[in-house]
């Protein structure tokens, strides 16, 4: 009879990892299909600019700007296998798939094998989550720690390992590294720690383990968060400020809407009937339909991924109503517990119609904004605007870049031999431009204007008025504008 039940386990087992790696077979399908069909836009070149300097400059300006270096450190070494779209991205790619095993593991801790399942198949599927893992950016490698961080902060605080402390350690510091909000998953395992304390789930014996933990972590997060605090660093503060102004509750609802079905679709019908799906899974979760009546189940695996979602947004969405950094892409780490709570809800819905129903209208409505995804072009188009220009140029062009620091992707794609420089975006005063152009009219014969991240024309409407030059050409491109001036003499 104990052999028995052993084989019958060890099937069991064997069906689950079947099907897991069928999830992942299936999201890796959805991020390897049309990678590199889009060229880099500014964030990723300036990514690969960066990966390209030695490790010693990037440990340097970790500490005069917010630049967190491990991403950078890992694309470095990456980069030995090739710059192109696909081979860098790839790095994103693989980076989703080990978050997709590590959400099935979370979720499987937390509650059991099919809602862990549930939860990777509903990462793999999820449109934000494709989004980010076909960008060159540190995003997915921040989501996966801080996954994993969570994971091993379940294993240590239920097990009391030793390898499981040093893994929530490693992993917790190394997402310090990534992304400075991950202070605010920081934040969220305390309050889980807390928790727990407080409902006597843990011995208070525990922080003879927390609390080196906590200062080991921030011992080596120190170079990570070192800019974050620096001068220059201020001045972004200020900028996001600025851009994005204090969140309101209808942040908080696109930002959950956004961790549904993404940010390809803009039809208001959509938009609700996403919302209402998702939602009524996550009041799923907590609803128990063992009783004749409904009732209300809270557990600890349900405070925990309430606590990872709430905790971090909610103290952003606090936060932002002083100074805003309310972005969408640094929420993106805190996506995990969505799904969790999503497939947990599934998983307890009553039947087998019913939550078969719900997988299927889920994975329904992702494939329409995931279709987009590959629809449409959405990344800014540097690459057919350089080759365009490198198919017109002439000896004795000239080029001049607005906004100043778009040479970033422009110099990743140009190999021809034309003069170029950039002009600040913040510059509108006629004399001044008049100068610059100045400088240019008796040594060469043409002008290129390249307009991308900027709403200022100053630079365009000059040479335009101006007696000494004439537009021949006027091209757009997904996020840039290539004009072309015949210079009169």
């Amino acid at each position: 009879m104990t052999i028995r039940i052993v084989l019958t386990r060890l099937n069991a087992k064997r069906g689950v990892v079947a099907v897991l790696l069928l999830i992942l077979a299936f999201g890796a399908l959805l991020r390897l299909y049309a990678l590199s069909a889009e060229s880099f836009y500014f964030d990723e070149a300036y990514s690969v600019w960066a990966a390209r300097h030695d490790i010693g400059w990037l440990f340097t300006i970790s500490t005069q700007r917010i630049f967190p270096p491990l991403y950078y450190m890992l694309l470095h070494f990456w980069l030995l296998l090739g710059d192109s779209e696909f081979m860098v991205r790839l790095l994103s790619v693989a980076l989703g798939l080990v978050s997709i095993a590590g959400i099935y593991l979370l979720a499987q801790q937390l509650f059991d094998e099919k809602v862990g399942l549930l939860s990777a198949l509903l990462l793999a599927v999820s449109p934000l989550h494709l989004w980010y893992s076909q960008e060159a950016r540190m995003y997915m490698l921040v989501l996966t720690l801080g996954l994993y961080s969570a994971y091993f902060l379940l294993l240590a605080l239920r097990k009391g390992e030793r390898w499981h402390w040093l893994a929530y350690v490693l992993s917790t510091a190394m997402a310090m590294n990534t992304h400075y909000f991950i202070l605010f998953l920081a934040a969220f395992e305390n309050a889980y720690v807390l928790y727990l304390l407080l409902r006597r789930r843990i011995p208070l014996s525990i922080w003879k383990q927390w609390l080196p933990s906590q200062v080991a972590i921030g011992l080596l997060s120190a170079v990570g968060l070192a800019g974050v605090f620096s001068e220059e660093s201020s001045y972004w503060w200020g900028l996001l400020d600025t851009w994005h102004g204090a969140p309101t509750w209808r942040s908080l609802v696109g930002t959950m809407f956004t961790f549904s079905l993404g940010t390809q679709v803009g039809e208001r019908l959509f938009y609700w009937t996403g919302l209402l799906l998702f939602g009524c899974c996550i009041v799923w979760s907590a609803i128990d339909f063992r009783q004749r009546r409904l009732s209300l189940s809270i557990d600890d695996g349900l405070v925990f991924c309430l606590l990872y979602l709430i905790v971090p947004i909610g103290l952003v969405f606090v936060v932002s109503q002083f100074r805003s950094f309310w972005v969408l892409r640094y929420l993106f780490p805190f996506l995990p517990p969505y799904c969790v709570l999503v497939a947990r809800g599934i998983s307890r819905m009553p039947g087998r119609a019913l939550p078969a129903l719900a997988i299927v209208a889920i994975v329904l409505a992702s494939s329409w904004p995931v279709a987009d995804i590959y629809r449409y072009e959405q990344k800014e188009a540097w690459r057919s605007a350089v080759q365009y220009i490198a198919s017109q140029e002439k000896p004795g062009d000239y080029v001049f870049l607005v906004e100043e620091d778009v040479w970033l992707p422009f110099e990743h794609y140009y190999r021809g031999s034309l003069s170029y420089t950039g002009v600040s975006r913040a510059i509108t005063d006629r004399d001044f431009l008049a100068a610059r152009v100045g400088m240019v009219l008796s040594t060469h014969r043409r002008i290129w204007l390249i307009l991308s991240h900027t709403s200022n024309f100053a630079l365009k409407d000059y040479l335009r008025t101006s007696r000494y030059t004439q537009l021949e050409s006027e091209k757009h491109f997904t996020g840039v504008e290539v004009d072309l001036f015949t210079i009169i003499h």
